[in-house]
């Protein structure tokens, strides 16, 4: 992933981990599979062509924003506690 980032100019952290990793272990699984070394460089390449195309976007730090988490809208009224100076007064 390093030289792959320094290829494309930029930090290996735009690179998406999970897709190269899966794109690794799949090289791994078919490269046991195929009993000719020659074979290697070519799938090593492949692989390494597939994990150009997972460049991460930009991050944005500088976002207005901030993300939140939104509350579950439902269809029932929501159940709130009773208070006792409350219920002293209706009585």
């Amino acid at each position: 992933m390093e030289r792959i980032a320094g290829e494309l100019g930029v930090v290996p952290t735009r690179i998406s981990f999970v897709a190269a990793l899966r794109q690794f272990a799949e090289l791994w699984l078919v490269g046991s599979k195929t009993r000719s070394p020659g074979a290697l460089p070519k799938q090593l390449a492949t692989a390494q062509d597939r994990i150009r195309r997972f460049l991460l976007p930009p991050r944005r730090s500088h976002r207005s924003f901030p993300r939140a988490v939104k509350l579950k809208m439902s269809n029932y009224a929501r159940k709130r506690p009773v208070r006792s100076s409350t219920r002293s007064r209706a009585n």
